[in-house]
């Protein structure tokens, strides 16, 4: 491969629709997006409205069925999972993790598992854009749990004292949840959600023989042909659900709107924010504003995809944007319009 590539794994309204109102926002790109595509989903609990422009791959218009790599939005699942072992009573989200996690050197063993889903651990990020580069050109290499925690080798800063995005919660939150539930996390992912929730085009992996999926471009690169079991390795728990906008919206609508995943304890506390400067978390969750609108769920980017999902739960609206280019530069602008647009009944 002549260019290196360059992957970030991070690990991102109740009115009436006028006819074809969001696909008329989308279509205003669409003469600006270069081998690649968008899909887009609102939701306003009484009416779905869909739209998608552009290309899934080559010569292949993109559709609302559409499957991506929905990136870091995996870790609102992970921490549903999280909260509902807790409901359970198989943890405690104030444990210290040296209780599930054993002893390394720049890993505070009195660190919560509060604090990392809220990414106020101090744990340094396991996830660069060389190791994730390194998972798709290498895909046969040693990316094991052992050599993935010999990465960690600083402490960022004291447990809670701060909050840094660190992709390091959400991989030992993964460890955590296979040591308390003795199974694999994919299992773990499939009892609580996917099959409870009848989710037909969720997938807790990413493979190219998923069918329907839309091709990861990035610099005019199709990387959907690269083999993707490095990248899964390193991201189990983090980043590498697959899924379409229809099951993100699902997904959504059941644990925000619906209530119908967690219990309304969990729920406050997975929406209870923490502010540390312009960032809101909670517990694998986020507040935003869009058009100004105050939402609340997560973003993903991961090899090429890029991601949204988010409710503003005061309308009982939920809003899905999937794209299949990570350099692309409207998404933000989408978000936006869409949010603003729906707000003021289109």
């Amino acid at each position: 491969m002549k260019k290196s590539l360059y992957i970030i794994l991070l690990f991102v309204c109740s009115h009436s629709f006028g006819q074809s109102s969001i696909q008329n926002i989308l279509n205003e790109y669409k003469d600006s997006l270069s081998g690649y595509g968008i899909v887009a989903l609102v939701d306003n609990g009484e009416e779905i409205q869909t739209a998608q422009v552009g290309w899934a791959f080559e010569n292949t218009p993109m559709q609302i069925k559409n499957r991506f790599c929905i990136g870091s939005i995996t870790k609102l699942y992970t921490a549903t999972i999280i909260l509902k072992l807790q409901e359970q009573g198989f943890l405690n989200i104030n444990d210290s993790i040296s209780k599930y996690i054993s002893s390394h050197r720049y890993i505070d063993g009195s660190i919560s598992i509060r604090q990392l889903l809220n990414h106020t651990s101090g744990i340094k990020d396991i996830i660069t854009a060389e190791l994730a580069n390194a998972s798709l050109i290498n895909p046969y290499s040693d990316y094991s749990d052992p050599y993935l925690l010999n990465i960690i080798d600083t402490i960022e800063f004291e447990k809670g004292t701060n909050y840094s995005y660190s992709n390091s919660n959400y991989f030992l939150l993964r460890k955590i949840i296979e040591r308390v539930a003795d199974k694999p996390y994919e299992s773990v992912l499939e009892e609580y959600i996917i099959r409870p929730l009848n989710l037909r085009n969720t997938y807790p992996y990413h493979s190219n023989q998923i069918d329907s999926l839309s091709h990861p471009i990035i610099e005019n690169q199709d990387l959907h042909y690269l083999p993707k079991i490095g990248m899964n390795k390193i991201s189990v728990g983090i980043g590498n659900i697959v899924s379409d906008a229809r099951d993100v919206n699902t997904f959504l609508r059941s644990l925000f709107i619906d209530k119908e995943i967690l219990d309304s304890n969990s729920l406050m506390l997975m929406t209870d924010f923490q502010t540390f400067g312009t960032t809101k978390i909670g517990l694998g969750v986020f507040e935003e504003n869009f058009g100004n609108r105050t939402v609340y769920g997560h973003t993903g980017r991961i090899i090429s995809y890029i991601s949204y999902a988010f409710v503003d739960e005061n309308t009982g609206t939920s809003f899905v944007l999937l794209c299949n280019n990570a350099n692309d530069q409207f998404i933000d602008e989408l978000i936006d319009k869409i949010c603003e647009s729906e707000k003021s009944g289109f």
